[in-house]
């Protein structure tokens, strides 16, 4: 019994510390600088099926960001969790809900792109209840930049993600 209990003990012991060596390390890193895109940085949408100066029915803006947590690094695996505020206007709106197509660019030290990654933000317009109008929406979003690279992020640019037709309108 003795012999049982010692071999079961002397197991237990050599699992744990075959699974101490598989844990991954953490580290925290310097946040990379956050840029918007000057060309990308409004969007317009519609309700309609074809996009016209008349029928536009919200206005948004990319307004200002800020980590939430900490950027690490963990075996080449870069997390950048960015919360992004949005200011939406509404011009003609039928419906209260809100998608934006986001992109984020990741820039090594020499402004190469390393990666590129989209994102679909949603949310609702608010409404006054006196007027039932709706009004001015800030819409603050999390999304957490995940890569997998060996160079280092200096920059991350954030935009809209423009179609042919909607930047002819904003610019």
């Amino acid at each position: 019994m003795k012999n049982i209990l010692v071999f079961f003990l002397f197991l237990f012991c050599l699992s744990c510390s075959s699974s101490s060596n598989n844990k991954k390390t953490t580290i925290s890193l310097d946040c990379p600088q956050v840029l918007y895109s000057t060309e990308d940085n409004q969007y317009v949408d519609t309700d309609g099926d074809i996009l016209t100066v008349e029928n536009f029915s919200f206005k948004a803006e990319i307004n200002n960001h800020a980590f939430y947590s900490s950027c690490t690094i963990a075996e080449n695996v870069n997390s950048f969790p960015l919360e992004i505020l949005f200011i939406v206007k509404p011009l003609s709106i039928s419906s209260n809900e809100i998608i934006l197509p986001v992109y984020s660019a990741l820039l090594d030290n020499e402004d190469r792109v390393i990666d590129v990654q989209y994102f679909s933000i949603d949310g609702q317009m608010n409404k006054d209840f006196e007027t039932e109008n709706y009004i001015e929406t800030e819409l603050s979003k999390k999304i957490n930049i995940i890569t997998k690279t060996q160079v280092e992020i200096s920059k991350i640019i954030i935009g809209f993600m423009l179609d042919k037709k909607r930047k002819e309108f904003l610019n």
